[in-house]
Parts: C-alpha cells; sequence; structure tokens
C-alpha cells in the first residue's frame, strides 16, 4: 500500500477545523462562488484583500533593501520605486484597487516606515555559498546574504510507513531583538480588529521556526493615525507548548489522512454562519440533498478557482 502523504498550509487546516464540507469543496473540487454581476471578475480578489497584497508587498520590498543597505531612507526610497501608478505597472491585472485605495495604501506605508525606521527590528540575513570575481576579475569563492523576507517553509511534521505529513506555510518577516530570533507577521486592516494571539497559523509559524517569539504587526487604515494605527502584539510560545501542539495536528492529519482514504468526510447539510457571521458561499449545495441537485448547483452558480499571485 504506497504511504499516504498530506501537505497541509494554515488556511486549509483553518478551514478543515471549521468545515470538512468547506474544505472538500474548496481544496479537492477547487470551487469558487461565481459573481453574479461580474461573471468574469469571479477570481479577482476582493478590494481589502488586494489592498493588503499590496501593503505586504511594499514592506517585503522595504525590509529586503532595509537588510542589504541599513538604511531606512534609502530602503524607502527604494520601495516606492515600486509604484502602482507607474505607466509599466500593470495594476489592473496585479492589485485590482481603485485610484483612492492605492494612494491610502501608499500613504499608510510611508508613515510605517516614518514610525518605526529609527526603532525597528533587525532583519535576519542567511548565507549560501556563491562565486564571484576579484579585483583581477579571477573567479573567486565567496558568500551571499540574503534577507530572511518572505520565507516559505515545508515542515515535515511526521513520517512513517504509512504517512508523510508535511505543513507548509510563508513567513513575512523573520527578525531579532536583544539576541533573540523572531517572527514576525503583517496584518494590514481595515476593519480594527485584534487577532487571538495563539490562533492555528500562529502555532503554525512557532513550530516550524521553533522560535519561542513571535509578533503580530498590525498596519491599520485609519482615516487619521493613531495610537492603534500601528501595534505590535508580541506573542510567546514555550517548547512544551510546540510540542503540545505538534502532537494534536498529527492528530488532524491522521484523523483526515483516513477519512479521505475511506471517503468518510462529513457532509453539511444546510445552512452555515460561516466565519464572523458571514453565510458560508457554499450553502446553496449544502441545502440540496441529491447529488444530482447539488452538482446542478455547482454547474450554475461556481466556477473553478484559479489562483491569484500578484507577483
Amino acid at each position: 500500500m504506497p504511504k499516504q502523504t498530506l501537505i497541509l498550509d494554515s488556511s486549509q487546516l483553518s478551514t478543515l477545523l471549521e468545515c470538512e464540507e468547506r474544505w472538500r469543496l474548496e481544496q479537492q473540487e477547487n470551487l469558487i462562488h461565481i459573481n453574479e454581476k461580474f461573471p468574469a471578475e469571479s477570481n479577482r480578489p476582493n478590494e481589502a484583500i488586494a489592498a493588503g497584497s499590496l501593503g505586504h508587498k511594499y514592506q517585503e520590498i522595504y525590509y529586503h533593501e532595509l537588510a542589504m543597505t541599513q538604511d531606512p531612507a534609502a530602503a524607502m526610497n527604494r520601495t516606492l520605486l515600486f509604484d502602482p501608478d507607474a505607466a509599466d505597472f500593470v495594476d489592473e491585472h496585479q492589485f485590482p484597487l481603485s485610484a483612492e485605495t492605492r494612494a491610502a495604501v501608499r500613504k499608510r506605508f510611508v508613515d510605517y516606515t516614518m514610525a518605526y525606521s529609527f526603532r525597528d527590528y533587525a532583519v535576519v540575513m542567511r548565507t549560501e555559498a556563491a562565486i564571484g570575481l576579484d579585483e583581477n576579475g579571477a573567479l573567486i569563492d565567496t558568500k551571499r546574504y540574503i534577507p530572511l523576507v518572505e520565507q516559505g517553509f515545508s515542515y515535515k511534521l511526521f513520517e512513517s510507513p504509512e504517512y508523510l505529513f508535511i505543513l507548509e506555510g510563508r513567513i513575512d518577516l523573520i527578525c531579532e531583538s536583544g539576541g533573540y530570533n523572531l517572527w514576525m507577521d503583517h496584518k494590514w486592516q481595515f476593519r480594527e480588529r485584534n487577532l487571538y494571539k495563539k490562533s492555528l497559523q500562529f502555532r503554525n509559524y512557532a513550530l516550524a521556526t521553533g522560535f519561542d517569539l513571535g509578533v503580530i504587526n498590525y498596519v491599520r487604515m485609519h482615516k487619521n493615525l493613531d495610537p492603534k494605527t500601528f501595534v505590535r502584539q508580541p506573542i510567546g510560545f514555550s517548547a512544551y507548548e510546540r510540542y503540545q501542539w505538534k502532537q494534536e495536528l498529527i492528530e488532524i492529519y491522521v484523523g483526515l489522512s483516513n477519512k479521505i482514504t475511506r471517503g468518510e468526510l462529513i457532509r453539511n447539510r444546510g445552512a452555515c454562519v460561516g466565519k464572523f457571521g458571514y453565510p458560508c458561499e457554499f450553502t446553496p449545495i449544502c441545502e440540496e440533498f441529491t447529488t444530482s441537485a447539488r452538482e446542478g448547483v455547482k454547474a450554475q452558480k461556481f466556477t473553478k478557482r484559479k489562483e491569484w499571485r500578484p507577483w
């Protein structure tokens, strides 16, 4: 019998624990609800997601340049060359935002760099072997320094003759403070909301890095700057917490793997309130009790998801 391999990220795990049927429809059938007014835009992200992605892109470039130059002003200037209003930037295909929202995100990024430029964390760098040239043009062995910005990870959670479980993800920033390494996750918000510090996503980051410390870096789109516009919330995870979460995750992966093999994923019937009180988009499917009716709803109201990558 071949080894069962299961690869999940934080978003998939959150959906799975919320509703197995939603996970199956999103991850296995890859469905997304059709935008009834603008069907061609069904796979385009909403403005809040696109704005957060643009803000993340500014921060990605900024911290990369900051690590290389150690100069906040130079890093900010270099970042702002990434200009969504430039002639060669095809905004409608990458960041579908109104001109007003683009300008607001850009201004808030500038506000952010001004707020933290002289009291920010140091970006951690890793080195790798490279080949360079000496002053005479001869090849020499050298090192290349790579800032740990937007770092993807693939963490082997568990392996046995029966299973291979992988936890995947991407961390916005690995930085250092007071001799300790920590991870940082940027959260751009239109609506002010404090996230649960020990959420699944943050537990996964702690497990994958092995770090005791993490920071939620809130950047809020308030009309006017106030003390809650920029907030950095520290999080601590002990070695015991990480161990306990690893064991719990393994149980989740085993349960899901076995259910997939046996075809036993729970199928919900009826309406669900969804996250934060918003109705689940898959409710029209779940309300149908026959396979033919469910397939008819899928064909009429849903389409295949296309992955949106702004860079």
